[in-house]
């Protein structure tokens, strides 16, 4: 072979191995998750500020700046998730600031967004590096207080005079309730009356997330990460409009079936079916919730459970009136808030 051969057939293999280590470098970055950790503990209990889901939004797209996907796990036991992080099975833990993680020479902390710390592996310094410069020009992006703004404002419709946003998942939420035929608003005030806002929520059940879905529910649509906020909307918006098919030929009117369907999200569908049946049993016109309503507190006595039309046995069924009635209030709440 000729001496300009050979040159020629050095430069295409030279071109062949910077090409393969581009895609096995972009391979590795969009294949391999940054494994994250969010701690709750020694936040403020019921505070105005969403500070798990901020943290969630800004690990995501510190990942998605490095092109890898965040796979996030929540944590309620700080030195359980650092021992982690000092093995390596974690890249990155946040969390609020704690004082004697300056003196501990396995771990590199950087502060963020006023929230607290985030904490890498010292053997991971580079990624504390890359980190600390991502906050910055995050800090200095055009659209930072846009972004951050929503997670720190007080959530509380009941005490908001006006605003341009409901919470931070307005666009998603807005997404969703088309999908529902609802007005936004109405899905906005169901989300703050489960969970207000917190991604992390958990209640005794067991239910969880944005829509506070238990396990085998939010499995069953589609649902696999409770904390992230569009999987936990879109599998609860789903369980909505299959409780609503169940109500298409009871509901005397769109309005109606929105009210069975909230009722039924809320106390189950067999639950629900057992108040309908009661209700009609009565006498009473069940195609209007507030008539399936008022038969609800005679659903309370032990006796019921001997009716035959009564599977489900006693219901002290306040709460679901309560639940239906606080919606449509926040709801206009949100509407005089956020015309």
């Amino acid at each position: 072979m000729s001496r300009t051969g050979l040159i020629r057939t050095g430069v295409l293999l030279a071109a062949l191995v910077c090409l393969l280590s581009c895609i096995r470098h972009e391979g590795h970055g969009s294949g391999v998750p940054l494994k994250c950790s969010i701690s709750l503990e020694g936040q403020e209990p019921g505070g105005t500020s969403l500070l798990c889901g901020y943290n969630h939004q800004l690990l995501k797209r510190f990942a998605a700046s490095g092109k890898r996907d965040a796979a996030i796990a929540l944590a309620r036991d700080s030195s359980a998730v650092l021992d982690s992080l000092r093995r390596g099975a974690l890249d990155v833990v946040a969390l609020p600031y704690i004082d004697t993680l300056a003196g501990d020479s396995l771990l590199v902390t950087i502060a963020t967004d006023s929230c607290g710390l985030w904490v890498f592996n010292s053997a991971s310094v580079q990624q504390a590096s890359r980190a600390t410069a991502w906050f910055k020009e995050y800090r200095n992006s055009p659209d930072y207080a846009i972004v951050r703004q929503p997670y720190f404002d007080l959530y509380n419709p009941m005490k908001r005079v006006s605003a341009d946003f409901i919470s931070p998942y307005d666009s998603l939420i807005r997404v969703y309730a088309d999908t529902l035929g609802w007005d936004w608003k109405l899905l906005a005030a169901l989300i703050y009356q489960e969970s207000k806002f917190r991604i992390e929520a958990r209640s005794q059940a067991g239910a969880s997330g944005l829509m506070q879905l238990l396990p085998d529910t939010a499995r069953h649509f589609g649902c696999t990460d409770m904390l992230d906020p569009e999987q936990n909307i879109n599998a609860g918006t789903r369980m909505l409009l299959a409780l609503r098919e169940r109500y298409k030929g009871i509901a005397a009117n769109e309005e109606e079936l929105t009210k069975f369907t909230l009722a039924a999200y809320n106390a189950g569908s067999g639950r629900l079916r057992d108040c309908i049946n009661h209700a009609r049993h009565l006498g009473l016109n069940v195609s209007h919730w507030e008539n399936v309503a008022a038969a609800i507190p005679e659903m309370q006595h032990d006796s019921i459970a001997s009716l035959d039309h009564i599977k489900y046995g006693r219901f002290e069924g306040r709460e679901t009136v309560g639940f239906v009635r606080q919606i449509y209030t926040y709801s206009k709440r949100y509407h005089h808030i956020c015309p």
